[in-house]
């Protein structure tokens, strides 16, 4: 068995410790630059395992640490799905060990295992990424993936946390907008991609069905200077036609009028 474990620093310039403080009696601000950004570190774990003659399994792993926040609620929101209860840095690490322990012996146990009499490499990995990390907004990625026995999956969940207010930032409080609206102009800027162009004139039959869909509005979201994301994964726009996962863009000008006053203030957006 072959192990790595790494501790990434990442810089913010000139970055101070951030907390959103528990609620009590006084009430203090927490300790943030002009630039609203967070202490954000990641620890990465890598490992191989021989879990059968024929089969190889890669995990590698990635979490954010926070070490300035002390919210376990917006902790818990932050790692939720993880069975995380320790947010420490070694708390983090023991969730390794137990997150690997499972994948290796869920992969040594499947019944592609037995079958198997080429060499193959199977693989789990898991991360999260700081996509955003100003005006006291965290945006952070999620992404997961495995291959096994010849098959692949995978998976982006996007999320915004508003560190001023120790929440996960729903549409709700970015826009003034009805969730039937937001699904005509999601619908409308896909049909505006190059993708949709060129479906339109080489599969007219898909087009018609991608034409004639309800648009879903995802929860999977963020945010920058210039734009608001929705980020799609596979099969979740159609499931009779599959255009892969894709990012749709909106942005903040043809949205104007309707950001929430509060959001756009703190966004500088004009």
């Amino acid at each position: 068995m072959m192990k790595k474990i790494h501790l990434i620093w990442i810089p913010a310039l000139l970055t101070i410790i951030f907390a959103c403080k528990e609620f009590g009696n006084e009430n203090k601000k927490s300790d943030t630059n002009s630039f609203g950004r967070t202490k954000i570190d990641a620890l990465i774990d890598e490992d191989t395992i021989k879990v059968s003659d024929s089969v190889i399994v890669r995990y590698s792993s990635k979490l954010l640490w926070f070490p300035g926040l002390k919210n376990e609620q917006l902790l818990s929101e932050i790692y939720l799905g993880k069975e995380i209860s320790n947010f420490s840095r070694n708390g983090l690490q023991s969730f390794f060990n137990k997150e690997k322990e499972s994948v290796f012996n869920r992969m040594k146990n499947s019944e592609g295992v037995l079958h198997l009499k080429q060499q193959q490499q199977w693989s789990y990995i898991s991360q999260m990424n700081a996509r955003m990390n100003r005006n006291d907004f965290v945006s952070i990625q999620y992404y997961n993936s495995k291959y096994e026995a010849g098959k692949v999956q995978y998976q982006y969940v996007e999320k915004v946390f508003d560190f001023k207010k120790c929440k996960k930032l729903g549409l709700s409080d970015i826009l003034v907008l009805s969730e039937e609206t937001i699904s005509r102009i999601l619908k409308l800027s896909l049909e505006k991609t190059t993708m949709m162009q060129q479906i339109k004139t080489y599969d007219r039959k898909a087009y018609d069905v991608l034409s004639s869909l309800n648009f879903p509005v995802t929860g999977n979201f963020y945010f920058d200077d210039s734009n608001l994301y929705f980020h799609y994964n596979m099969n979740e726009i159609s499931r009779e036609y599959d255009i892969g996962d894709i990012i749709l863009a909106i942005s903040w000008e043809d949205l104007n009028g309707f950001i929430k006053p509060d959001f756009a203030r703190r966004m500088n957006i004009n």
